[in-house]
Parts: C-alpha cells; structure tokens; sequence
C-alpha cells in the first residue's frame, strides 16, 4: 500500500494508492484540506496503516455512529469536564445512536434531524431544554464533521429545536430562612444549607470546601473547587469558570458555625480514636465519624428535612442560591456586586435570571414613593 502528497492551492491532499479495479484501472482514494505537508504525511501514515489493518472507513460510508465515536474520543475528551464528558456519553449512547446511529453521516438531513425532535418530544418524557441541548450538541459535532470534511455542510443549521423550557425559579422568603436557622440547627447538613443561603455557593463548591479555604481573621472564604460523582468515583476540579473560582465575605453568624463546625469536628475524631475516617481530614463536609458528606447526599437529606417540616416551601437546594440573590437585591447590592458574589461568568447571567426580582423590587419602591409623596 502506498501513497503520496499533492499540493492543491493553499492546501494539502493525501492520495493513496488501494489496488486496481476489475478493468485493471488504477484505484485512488484522495482525502483533501490539510493545511500543511507535515499535517498531511502523518495522515497519509496514519491512512495507510488502517487500510492494511483493515480499519479504514471510506469517508462516504461512514455512519453517525461511527463519527460520533471518533469525535468524542479524539476531540472532545481531552477537553471536557469528567461530568461533561460522562453526559456527552450517555446522550450518544442512549440517543442519538438508537435513533440516528446507523445513518451514513453524508446522508443525514435536516428532515431526519426533525423528525428526531420530533420523537423526542412526543414519544419521551424529556423536556423542551433537554432536546435543544440535543440540538446543541448535534450540531457541535457535526461543525467538526464539516471541518474535518466528512460532509459539506452543517444539516442542523437549518433545523428548529425546542425552545428551552423557562425554569421556574423558587426562593424562601427572609420569614423562611429564618425558620430554617431554627429547623435545620442540629442536622448534619446544617453548614451547607446556611453557606447556600447566605453566601449563595453552589452545592458542589460547598463540599469541595477545606477548613485552609476559611480565614476566620479576615471572615472570607476561598472558592477553589467543586466536589462531583462521575461514574460513581469522587472528583474534585476546579469550579467551572474562571469567575467561579472567588473570594466570597462571610457574615459574622456564619463565621460562628464554622467555628463551632470545626471544634465539633474535633472533638469528633477524639471520641471515634482509631476507626475515625482520615482521608478526607481538612474538609468541612464530613460526618461524625469522618465519612465524606458528598453533594448527593446533601440534596437528599434536604428535601427528607422539607417534607417533615412543611411549615418551610419545599424548594430545590439550587433555590438557595436564589434565595440568597433575592436577598441581596432587597438588601440594595448591586448587580456587580451579587455577580462577581455569585461566580457567574458574565454580569448578563446575573442580570437575565434575577431580572424579574429587581422589576418587583422596583414597583415596592416607586409604590411606597408614590405613598410619600400623597
């Protein structure tokens, strides 16, 4: 098996020499668009061993399976989050190869893909959002399938997904979280729901927590992680935006759970001696006996508590974090301010979710104005 570089314009093609046909005419197979002659010899190596090993897909042949394997392999794995990767995996495995799999990639139309949402949308329970993530990440790997020249063009460019499903967004009042001081004081998620509720941390950045992270002299915390489960290992990563990772400042009632938080987990681990758990020593979100609390357990135990106490809306523990914006804005914090708080990435983000909040608090105002001014 040989083969050889052409030069065409600006660009490189391998061309590789695979035999002769029935009439003896010489059988070529040209892959183009390779930018520069080292990118294209190690292609042309690459090429001529899958054909002698048997491997080699002819680019027209190939399915979406097929494609979608490769690309989340050579292209997206050395980049994405573990749990990003893990919900990249289940979409295609669950999804889009039971449904689209078998589909030769260059016949994929913009009519099939349709008829996919379509599917989704009335024979699944998945929402609206799920299915234009779908499209979302459809047409992320089909971009690279452009680029890499196994189609011409893009079929979900001219597709209509879903529109994503407005989330309804949840929060206590002030007359709540202070009942939940009450309710929640000697269970063993006390500390994380106080942090979600008055620093509007997320779940995971909570339990990523280490007492190294809390300078109790200036009172301010340090969010350097996050704590996931991914393919039932425990991970800790840094937060997922540069933005996420910040300097939050802690009211004096948080500063004094803390406190209380670590002399019990010392006194914890004198009482248990020997079989006290070790490995995650200088992490706040541990049990008596040392255990890890990981966020899972976290989200569990705080809807148990809920739904024994139903003096308290029963509310997702994300909600805390909006609790704690809508407080802020009741409080007069800027927007700036409640973003850079929040470790979003942009001030849009914060501005687009807590809009609404700021318009109510707008018409209190201008009411009670309009009072004083009678």
């Amino acid at each position: 098996m040989t083969g050889h570089i052409r030069k065409r314009g600006n660009s490189y093609s391998v061309v590789i020499d695979i035999g002769v046909d029935e009439t003896g005419k010489r059988k070529q197979k040209w892959h183009s668009g390779y930018k520069t002659k080292k990118e294209a010899e190690k292609a042309m190596v690459q090429l001529v061993s899958d054909i002698e090993k048997g491997e080699y897909i002819n680019p027209s042949n190939i399915t979406l399976a097929q494609f979608l394997d490769e690309w989340l392999e050579d292209s997206k794995k050395p980049h994405l989050a573990p749990k990003t990767y893990e919900l990249y995996e289940a979409i295609i495995r669950l999804y889009f190869k039971p449904l689209l799999g078998e589909r030769v990639l260059s016949k994929l139309t913009p009519s099939i893909i349709q008829r996919y949402y379509t599917h989704l949308r009335e024979k699944t329970d998945l929402s609206n959002t799920t299915i234009n993530y779908h499209h979302k990440l459809l047409r992320q790997a089909l971009d690279h399938a452009v680029k890499w020249l196994y189609i011409t063009k893009n079929p979900c460019d001219i597709t209509e997904a879903p529109k994503k499903n407005k989330p309804e967004m949840q929060a206590w009042s002030i007359a709540d979280a202070q009942k939940a001081q009450k309710i929640f004081k000697d269970t063993p998620i006390n500390l994380h729901i106080m942090l979600a509720l008055y620093t509007g941390m997320r779940k995971g950045e909570i339990c990523a927590l280490r007492w190294s992270d809390i300078d109790f002299a200036n009172a301010t915390c340090t969010v350097r992680r996050t704590a996931q489960r991914v393919s039932r290992k425990l991970i800790f990563k840094e937060p997922k935006s540069e933005k996420s990772a910040r300097l939050v400042v802690l009211q004096q009632s948080i500063i004094e759970i803390l406190k209380y938080e670590k002399k019990k987990q010392a006194e914890n681990r004198l009482l248990h001696g020997s079989s006290y758990i070790t490995e995650f020593e200088g992490h706040i979100s541990v049990r008596e006996d040392g255990h890890y609390i990981e966020p899972g357990y976290v989200s569990k135990k705080f809807q148990k508590i809920l739904t024994k106490n139903p003096e308290l809306p029963k509310i997702r523990f994300h909600d805390l974090r909006h609790t704690n914006a809508s407080m802020m804005l009741a409080s007069g914090i800027d927007m700036k301010t409640m973003s850079e708080r929040l470790g979003h990435s942009q001030i849009g983000i914060t501005m687009d979710l807590y809009a609404h909040v700021s318009v109510d608090m707008q018409r209190k105002a201008i009411k009670k104005l309009e009072e004083f001014m009678k």
